[in-house]
């Protein structure tokens, strides 16, 4: 699915001593922990092949569908919901529909991006990536924002997708994390490690 070789990532040079090689295969959510600053971004984006990386490779399938939410929100003025959700995916609107259920996202279809709360906005951000259907997933602290329960119900809804996906998510909390990490990297200035559950 996804195999990475002897892997340095950064701009210039590599913000991490060591390589780092894995593969990752849909079914699993690994959850990536470190400080902020230490490269989990850096390491998404190569992956997800937005940048390229310093040293080594990244394979993934051919044709894989990308998904990738994080905490940019767009400055589009009259954007409005369906407009969003829509944009270079074309679903049809009953999909649509079914999505804002899913999240339960009481919201129109018609009323502006920037009328909704900063919660309201990253569950919209992440009902898009589901619409996709991606066959790999990034998140960069999904849970950000959201209440309890909106956090518990992204919980059952991520591990519902990953039986058809990979997941990749970046958080710092620890309990939106433990609940849905089928493993866990570890960033730190010298390696990315796997550490057991």
């Amino acid at each position: 699915m996804l195999t990475v070789n002897r892997l340095k990532i950064g701009y210039n040079k590599s913000i991490i001593e060591n390589s780092f090689s894995d593969k990752f295969s849909v079914g699993e959510i690994v959850v990536v922990k470190g400080d902020n600053g230490i490269g989990k971004s850096t390491f998404f984006k190569t992956l997800a092949g937005l940048m390229p990386p310093v040293d080594g490779t990244v394979e993934m399938m051919n044709d894989s569908i990308v998904g990738w939410v994080d905490s940019h929100r767009p400055a589009a003025a009259y954007l409005t919901i369906e407009n969003y959700l829509s944009f270079g995916i074309n679903p049809n609107q009953k999909d649509i529909i079914t999505v804002l259920k899913d999240f339960r996202l009481n919201v129109e279809l018609d009323e502006f991006i920037e009328e909704l709360s900063d919660g309201q906005f990253r569950k919209l951000s992440i009902c898009r990536q589901f619409l996709k259907s991606p066959l790999i997933l990034f998140l960069d602290e999904p849970s950000v924002y959201l209440d309890g329960s909106s956090k518990a119900l992204l919980i059952e809804l991520l591990k519902d997708l990953s039986k058809s996906c990979l997941i990749l998510c970046s958080t710092h909390d620890l309990s939106f994390g433990g609940n849905i990490a089928t493993r866990y990297l570890l960033f730190d200035k010298s390696d990315i490690k796997n550490v057991d559950i």
